[in-house]
Protein backbone atom coordinates (compact mmCIF):
# COMPACT_ATOMS: atom_id res chain seq x y z
CA UNK A 1 0.00 0.00 0.00
CA UNK A 2 0.94 3.34 -0.54
CA UNK A 3 0.35 7.18 -0.56
CA UNK A 4 1.64 9.74 -2.92
CA UNK A 5 1.09 13.54 -2.40
CA UNK A 6 2.04 16.53 -4.48
CA UNK A 7 2.63 19.89 -2.54
CA UNK A 8 1.44 23.18 -3.96
CA UNK A 9 5.65 23.78 -4.91
CA UNK A 10 5.39 20.81 -7.32
CA UNK A 11 7.34 18.32 -4.94
CA UNK A 12 5.65 15.19 -4.64
CA UNK A 13 5.71 12.94 -1.28
CA UNK A 14 5.30 9.55 -1.07
CA UNK A 15 4.72 6.66 2.05
CA UNK A 16 5.16 3.26 1.20
CA UNK A 17 4.11 0.91 3.53
CA UNK A 18 5.21 -1.73 1.31
CA UNK A 19 3.36 -5.41 2.29
CA UNK A 20 3.78 -4.19 6.11
CA UNK A 21 0.37 -4.71 7.72
CA UNK A 22 -1.16 -1.29 8.34
CA UNK A 23 -3.49 0.23 10.80
CA UNK A 24 -6.36 2.71 9.29
CA UNK A 25 -8.44 5.43 11.71
CA UNK A 26 -11.38 7.41 10.73
CA UNK A 27 -12.23 10.35 12.82
CA UNK A 28 -15.35 12.21 11.22
CA UNK A 29 -17.04 15.59 12.37
CA UNK A 30 -20.20 17.29 10.87
CA UNK A 31 -17.73 18.93 8.15
CA UNK A 32 -14.65 16.75 8.01
CA UNK A 33 -13.57 13.02 7.75
CA UNK A 34 -9.80 12.18 8.39
CA UNK A 35 -8.44 9.13 7.62
CA UNK A 36 -5.17 8.28 8.69
CA UNK A 37 -2.95 4.81 7.76
CA UNK A 38 -0.12 3.65 9.54
CA UNK A 39 2.30 1.34 9.66
CA UNK A 40 3.12 -0.17 13.28
CA UNK A 41 6.72 0.00 14.00
CA UNK A 42 8.71 -2.39 16.30
CA UNK A 43 11.81 0.12 16.36
CA UNK A 44 10.20 3.52 17.75
CA UNK A 45 6.84 4.64 16.98
CA UNK A 46 7.57 8.20 16.49
CA UNK A 47 8.92 7.41 13.54
CA UNK A 48 6.69 4.78 12.04
CA UNK A 49 5.30 5.33 8.42
CA UNK A 50 1.91 6.94 8.54
CA UNK A 51 -0.52 9.25 6.29
CA UNK A 52 -3.45 11.49 7.23
CA UNK A 53 -5.66 13.07 4.53
CA UNK A 54 -8.74 15.03 5.59
CA UNK A 55 -11.79 15.48 3.01
CA UNK A 56 -14.56 17.34 2.80
CA UNK A 57 -17.40 14.95 4.39
CA UNK A 58 -19.76 16.09 1.58
CA UNK A 59 -17.68 15.86 -0.85
CA UNK A 60 -16.64 11.90 0.12
CA UNK A 61 -19.95 10.90 0.94
CA UNK A 62 -21.12 12.22 -3.05
CA UNK A 63 -17.74 10.59 -4.12
CA UNK A 64 -18.87 7.04 -2.92
CA UNK A 65 -22.32 7.07 -3.75
CA UNK A 66 -20.96 7.66 -7.36
CA UNK A 67 -19.06 5.23 -7.55
CA UNK A 68 -21.81 2.77 -5.91
CA UNK A 69 -23.92 3.65 -8.87
CA UNK A 70 -21.64 3.36 -11.56
CA UNK A 71 -21.01 0.07 -10.01
CA UNK A 72 -24.53 -0.74 -9.86
CA UNK A 73 -25.03 -0.09 -13.47
CA UNK A 74 -23.74 -3.50 -16.36
CA UNK A 75 -20.28 -2.96 -16.84
CA UNK A 76 -20.03 -0.09 -14.63
CA UNK A 77 -16.50 0.79 -13.41
CA UNK A 78 -16.38 1.99 -9.82
CA UNK A 79 -13.61 4.18 -9.73
CA UNK A 80 -12.18 1.91 -6.87
CA UNK A 81 -9.34 -0.43 -7.36
CA UNK A 82 -8.40 -2.73 -5.03
CA UNK A 83 -4.98 -3.55 -4.53
CA UNK A 84 -3.86 -6.73 -2.82
CA UNK A 85 -2.20 -10.04 -3.46
CA UNK A 86 -3.33 -11.23 -6.85
CA UNK A 87 -4.11 -7.97 -8.04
Amino acid sequence: MYAISRGANGRRHEVDFGDDPVVVNVAMSDITVQITMTAPSDLNPDRAPFVTVTVPREQLVAAMAEAVNRHSKPGGVTGIRLVGKGN
